[in-house]
């Protein structure tokens, strides 16, 4: 019950359960480009987040991006 309430508290996320892949992806512009995927899921409040950057990123800057 507890653990519900503090997820509506503003937090900063602790992301984990990191994945970063490489794929194609179709831009809004509607070209094809080499585009690199994240997704994490925060272990607070079980949040998960999908982002995808339209250029290729070092994992590196992938996780710093997170935030």
């Amino acid at each position: 019950m507890i653990s519900k309430l503090f997820s509506f508290i503003p937090h900063a996320h602790k992301w984990h359960d990191i994945r970063i892949s490489r794929k194609g992806a179709i831009c809004p512009s509607g070209r094809h480009y080499f585009s690199t995927h994240v997704e994490a899921q925060c272990k607070g409040c079980g949040e998960r987040l999908h982002k995808i950057y339209y250029r290729d990123i070092s994992d590196a800057e992938a996780r710093r991006w997170l935030g």
